[in-house]
C-alpha cells in the first residue's frame, strides 16, 4: 500500500504537566536542554540538531494528563497531507491552528510543515 502523505520525521511530540514550571525547569536545568520558545501554558524543548522539540503544555484546570499529549508528523505540505487523510474518510477535528486525526487507541497526531 502507498502511503497517503509524506513523512519526513517528527517534528514535536507533546506532553501535558499539571505544573509546567517544574518540567521546564527539569529539562533546562537539569538535562541542560535549551528552550526554544516559552509562553505562559506551554514550551518547546529541543531534543536535537533536526528541529524535533517536547512540546510541554500546562494541563488546563482538573484536566488529567494524558501521555503523549500529541505527536506532529513533519510533511512537505500540509495541506495536501490533510487533504489526503480527508479523502481517505479519516475524521478530522480543529486543533488549534491545525487539523488533528487520531489513532484506532485515540492517539491524537497532526502535521508541521517540513523545514
Amino acid at each position: 500500500m502507498m502511503a497517503l502523505f509524506e513523512s519526513r520525521g517528527i517534528d514535536h511530540v507533546g506532553i501535558r504537566y499539571r505544573e509546567l514550571q517544574p518540567a521546564l525547569a527539569w529539562f533546562r536545568d537539569t538535562l541542560g536542554l535549551k528552550i526554544d520558545h516559552e509562553t505562559p501554558r506551554m514550551a518547546f524543548v529541543r531534543v536535537g540538531n533536526d528541529g524535533t522539540h517536547l512540546a510541554l503544555f500546562q494541563a488546563e484546570g482538573d484536566e488529567q494528563p494524558r501521555q503523549p499529549h500529541h505527536v506532529a508528523l513533519r510533511v512537505p505540505d500540509v495541506a495536501a497531507a490533510v487533504e489526503a487523510l480527508r479523502s481517505a474518510g479519516v475524521p478530522l477535528r480543529p486543533a488549534g491552528p491545525n487539523q488533528a486525526f487520531e489513532d484506532p487507541e485515540g492517539n491524537v497526531f497532526h502535521f508541521m510543515p517540513a523545514k
